[in-house]
């Protein structure tokens, strides 16, 4: 019998808490550890479509990036998204895991996978973050244009569009950060990168990374870590080979390009 804290460990091992940044909220936050689980659903976010598409593919447990109680939660009520979120969960017996900031700085984590999934090369730490872990530092196998280089990132990542500040480069050295880590661009440029991918920017960043020299890729939030589900999947799988475990057919991302 597996439990879900089995399943706990397992995820604590790949990404120890002490990683997470301070603000974070992380592990366990649904569920009793000591429940036999009898399916995981690997997914960016627990949201109701998610707990209902574990329902549906008997899992009960959702293992998640993004904390489905992240701010101060002070009541749960149905009128409310997290509310009915985790009342949803309660009543089908769902548990959720959920491991953020520090599955973004873990060894195989979200920017090692993203890293991964441009193809770069002689992947290092670009060292920042509060703990010097977040963010990864690669070389593409051959030179490109930005142009070229944002087409094979909107393509990598499914992307359905990128935004691109051009820093007046050609594409040989790339730095990521998933999600929103634009203002960690002085660490990508310091360790040599021409360019930087992140998941989403404001229009001052763009502007910045324009005047720097530095070229610069939006890819999306939702783009750059969904990787980690598949990521999850993989390390759960590995570890608890007779487990029934899945990644989210129903969680896309929530920003279209027309």
């Amino acid at each position: 019998m597996i439990q879900v804290k089995q399943v706990l460990q397992c995820l604590e091992q790949a990404a120890p808490y002490e990683l997470a940044e301070s603000w974070d909220n992380v592990g366990l936050l649904v569920g009793d550890p000591e429940t036999e689980v009898e399916g995981v659903l690997c997914a960016l976010d627990i949201t109701e479509a998610v707990v209902e598409e574990a329902a549906e593919r008997g899992c009960n447990l959702i293992v998640a990036h993004h904390p489905v109680i992240f701010t101060s939660v002070s009541r749960v009520t149905a009128d409310t998204v997290t509310g009915k979120i985790l009342i949803s969960m309660i009543r089908k017996g769902i548990s959720g895991i959920c491991m953020h900031t520090n599955m973004d700085c873990a060894s195989a984590g979200v920017n090692d996978l993203l890293a991964a999934s441009l193809g770069l090369t002689d992947v290092e730490n670009m060292e920042a973050g509060e703990g010097g872990n977040l963010g990864r530092v690669g070389n593409l196998p051959r030179a490109m244009t930005l142009e070229e280089f944002a087409k094979h990132v909107r393509l990598s990542l499914g992307a359905c569009g990128v935004r691109v500040a051009d820093g007046g480069k050609p594409v040989r050295r790339v730095a990521v950060g998933g999600g929103a880590c634009g203002k960690m661009m002085g660490f990508a440029v310091r360790k040599g990168a021409d360019t930087f991918v992140i998941g989403d920017c404001s229009y001052d960043i763009m502007m910045k990374a324009h005047d720097i020299g530095l070229n610069l890729i939006d890819a999306g939030h939702f783009p750059t870590e969904n990787p980690v589900a598949r990521g999850f999947r993989d390390l759960i799988a590995e570890q608890f080979p007779d487990l029934n475990v899945n990644v989210s057919d129903v969680h896309c991302d929530c920003i279209s390009f027309y």
